[in-house]
């Protein structure tokens, strides 16, 4: 017997609701946690409520990139306050008094009073009830793995003094910055930078719309003076201090202390950062070139900078990914053999510029014949197989006695390559291969001088 259309319809439907209503109901994956802000005005007596000014412009513009932003301010922001307030935080933002060592003032071997935060004593009564927690009081705190510590307008901090008092010679100016990052650095953050003049409002934008690592953040600050050093913290082992003084000399209002390799996704998302990189010290060549810190290759830096045959791409920077060009090229060798000057001008597109004499002493040596009549082009890359012939000419290197790669066959610079191999100077690029076309970087010119010169 055939049933009705409609009550097929009907029995059909009761089944599909009933399957609907016992489907489980799946939740919309939750958003990822925003950054946490903690924004403190400690008890600065008159100088408070202008404090309160710089903070109020850091929150405008945090609320720009997290709405889990907390203010601690004065005359609220005791200690209990503050611990309570910092739980989790990813950037904590102090303005207030700093009382750092070495100072004036009475040494305390455990640091209680120093190098932490200047609060209120007690809740609601001034900006004048000042008690200071030091050392002891900052490595409590339970922060979000690889946070980072902002503290601004502070004496001592960044190195500097009070107002009114002796600058500090640059021994001292490095004590105060290592002691004063120490009890932070306890409590597990990855970074203390200290800025006496300036607010946060710039490190905060860069923190939350650029990439890289937090020493370069400090770095690429409006007020970077270019006169950067750095040591090892004794604090702290295995973490590097850098300071930026306003001159060579004096006016130490500039710190950083902590992981120079610790990024700002580490810092945004909570995230514990990679390990140091050996601290100065190890490679002093890391103080002199900022752009060092990751790279394999800075021993060999170091020792070409040792020997003076380099000056990097600028005073402060290395440049170690950029492709080293013929005219660098020319340098390098010139320096590493000590050549003596040219008898004569071997090219003409080089006249008055940069590395001529080097180059017409590698030409009158020859290593080089140019890449066309009358020409060297100075400018252009050099690729891993005319570095092979650069070398092999500048040592001599005799014939090889066997094919070492499979990918430069038939190139015109193939003999060069095999000796190159054959000495011991190459192993080539992996698998059997040597990338003869692909461009030599500076860090690895840094690596093939050292296997060409170095000789103990």
């Amino acid at each position: 017997m055939r049933r009705p259309f409609a009550f097929i319809t009907f029995f059909l439907t009761l089944i599909l609701g009933a399957f609907i209503a016992a489907a489980p109901v799946l939740a919309d994956e939750p958003p990822p946690p925003q950054p946490k802000v903690v924004i403190i005005v400690g008890a600065t007596h008159g100088a408070t409520s202008s404090y309160r000014s710089y903070a109020n412009d850091a929150y405008a513009e945090v609320i720009k990139h997290t709405p889990n932003v907390t203010k601690v301010y004065s005359p609220n922001a005791t200690w209990s306050a503050v611990k309570n307030a910092v739980v989790g935080a990813n950037i904590v933002i102090y303005f207030g008094h700093g009382n750092g060592w070495p100072s004036p003032y009475t040494y305390d071997p455990k640091y209680t009073t120093k190098d932490g935060f200047g609060l209120n004593a007690t809740a609601g009564n001034g900006d004048s009830n000042t008690k200071y927690y030091g050392e002891p009081y900052v490595s409590t705190l339970d922060l979000a793995p690889g946070a980072l510590i902002l503290l601004h307008h502070l004496c001592y901090a960044s190195g500097n003094s009070e107002p009114g008092h002796a600058a500090p010679t640059r021994s001292v100016a490095k004590q105060r910055v290592d002691n004063y990052g120490a009890g932070f650095l306890k409590a597990g953050v990855a970074a203390v930078i200290a800025d006496g003049h300036r607010g946060p409002v710039d490190y905060l934008s860069a923190l939350f719309t650029t990439e890289g690592t937090l020493a370069d953040l400090w770095r690429t600050q409006p007020n970077f003076h270019g006169h950067e050093f750095g040591f090892g913290s004794s604090r702290t082992p295995g973490m590097t201090a850098l300071m930026d003084p306003d001159t060579t000399t004096s006016g130490y209002y500039r710190s950083f202390v902590g992981n120079p390799a610790a990024t700002t996704a580490d810092v945004r998302t909570g995230t514990q950062p990679v390990d140091p990189p050996p601290p100065p010290g190890a490679y002093a060549v890391q103080m002199i070139f900022n752009d060092l810190w990751d790279s394999p290759f800075v021993a060999s830096i170091q020792w070409i900078y040792d020997q003076k045959i380099t000056g990097g791409c600028t005073s402060t920077r290395y440049c170690p990914l950029s492709a080293v060009t013929r005219g660098q090229m020319a340098s390098f060798l010139a320096r590493a053999m000590s050549l003596p000057p040219a008898t004569k001008d071997w090219f003409d597109d080089d006249d008055g510029l940069t590395h001529e004499a080097a180059i017409n002493s590698i030409a009158e040596a020859g290593i080089t014949g140019g890449c066309a009549p009358r020409r060297f082009c100075r400018e252009e890359p050099v690729s891993r197989a005319q570095m092979a012939a650069f070398l092999v000419r500048a040592l001599d290197v005799p014939p090889a006695t066997k094919d070492w790669f499979s990918d430069d066959d038939g190139s015109t610079l193939e003999e060069s390559i095999n000796a190159m191999a054959e000495a011991g100077l190459t192993g080539g690029c992996g698998d059997g291969a040597f990338c003869p076309n692909r461009a030599v970087t500076r860090e690895q010119m840094a690596a093939f001088l050292v296997r060409a010169f170095k000789t103990t």
